[in-house]
């Protein structure tokens, strides 16, 4: 129904062990620009990122488009969890390590949780990184909620106004060292809100932005779902959007966690600190494919 915009370090074989980086709101591959390639070199295994429906690259359906073909809506997240499982079947992955930064995380946690669920997962869920995750945030702010809210007949009048304070939501309290925020980061935020559709696909995504802010009860089940499971919890130390005592207070709810705060970072570590990111990332990661057995084939080779 639409194309996929996606990126990939290594080499792909059937059967192998991927690192799957998920996106939050108002990211895209780029986002992952300064870890991914690092990444798949440290951990020896393929690292691959994708654009979320209604972000980056990917095209963005209308809602005839779906209605007209009795499809779900793509910007469901409940829709995004089975896009997420076919794609990594459809690039021939058996088992896989989610890494989840802001909704991603979300995203990220409701795939474990569905395939953990399943008697024969199609894919083994390995592992889970959550970046920067809340899950009772609301990640649209106000103002934009109320320019996705105005009427699409008005789009002329809220576009311009929609596009800048976009891209300025997404970075103004995100970083915690404004100097690294440059334009050329801004140019890379603002670039996907050019995509025929964009605007039509955020007032989709403001209309459900509900869904990405959890009941305690909700989020308690959904944390149950996958407590035993390797959990990496990063947060910046000066966030100012998730606290580390939210980092905490989630990851001691996981058995199997580890919580790293990094120092002097935001709420973007993928961009303000790749190098600390990358210090967390790759052991954990590494570790976690250590304990899978290649396949048969593979060991052969």
């Amino acid at each position: 129904m639409f194309i996929i915009c996606f990126e990939c370090e290594y080499c792909v074989r059937k059967g192998q062990i991927c690192c799957c980086l998920v996106h939050g709101f108002g990211g895209g591959v780029f986002s992952w620009r300064h870890v991914m390639g690092v990444l798949a070199r440290q951990i020896g295994c393929t690292v691959v990122a994708f654009d979320r429906p209604g972000w980056g690259l990917t095209s963005r359906p209308r809602r005839k488009d779906w209605e007209d073909r009795q499809l779900a809506n793509p910007y469901k997240l409940e829709s995004q969890v089975d896009l997420l499982i076919t794609f990594c079947l459809s690039m021939g992955f058996s088992s896989v390590v989610l890494v989840g930064h802001d909704d991603g995380g979300l995203l990220a946690l409701k795939v474990a949780e569905k395939l953990r669920a399943s008697s024969e997962p199609l894919v083994d869920v390995k592992g889970l990184v959550l970046l920067s995750v809340s899950l009772s945030r609301e990640v649209v702010p106000a103002f934009a909620r109320i320019l996705l809210h105005t009427s699409l007949g008005k789009k002329h009048m809220v576009r311009p106004l929609l596009r800048t304070e976009i891209t300025q939501v997404v970075n103004r309290r995100a970083w915690y060292d404004p100097t690294k925020l440059t334009t050329e980061v801004m140019n890379q935020y603002k670039a996907p809100l050019w995509v025929e559709g964009w605007d039509e696909a955020l007032h989709e995504i403001g209309r459900l932005s509900f869904s990405t802010v959890l009941s305690p009860q909700t989020a308690a089940g959904l944390l149950k779902s996958v407590e035993d499971l390797p959990v990496l919890v990063v947060a910046g130390a000066e966030d100012a959007l998730v606290s580390v005592k939210s980092a905490q207070t989630m990851a001691s709810k996981l058995v199997n966690s580890r919580l790293v705060a990094i120092s002097g970072c935001g709420h973007l570590p993928q961009e303000e600190c790749p190098k600390a990111l990358l210090a967390a990332l790759s052991p954990f990661i590494t570790r976690l494919i250590r304990l899978i057995p290649l396949p048969e084939a593979l060991q052969k080779q």
